[in-house]
């Protein structure tokens, strides 16, 4: 043990002060499995997480796909050549601001006419 560590007597909670000098990386290592070894272990978590993530990317190119479908074609002629995805967000979000700025506009329209059938 470093001789540099005061030893603590059992059941004492540990303060800031007790950590000084400390390497902390140490403090947070977590010890592997008993039977596994680490390198194999790394390699178990590695292919379902690579896997996960590859389904991940492709729902999300999928629907980055599907809402540039959606886009009407006078916006997707306002960039030249290939849509990146982060433009098909933008301009689904453009879009989908204009329709709610539209049916805002219809609604209103339709208020203000009942009000006068009423009165």
């Amino acid at each position: 043990m470093d001789e540099g560590i005061p030893r603590l007597p059992e059941r004492q909670l540990l303060e800031h002060r007790d950590f000084l000098g400390l390497d902390y990386p140490s403090l947070y290592m977590c010890k592997p499995k008993r039977g596994v070894k680490r390198d194999e272990s790394k390699e178990t978590y590695k292919l379902p997480h690579r896997l996960i993530e590859k389904k991940r990317r492709d729902r999300i190119n999928e629907c980055i796909a599907q809402l540039k479908d959606l886009l009407p074609e006078h916006l997707k002629l306002t960039t030249l050549g290939h849509l990146e995805k982060a433009v098909v967000l933008e301009l689904t979000l453009k879009h989908l601001k204009a329709l709610t700025a539209l049916t805002e506009q219809q609604h209103q329209k339709i208020v203000a006419l009942q009000n006068g059938k009423r009165s």
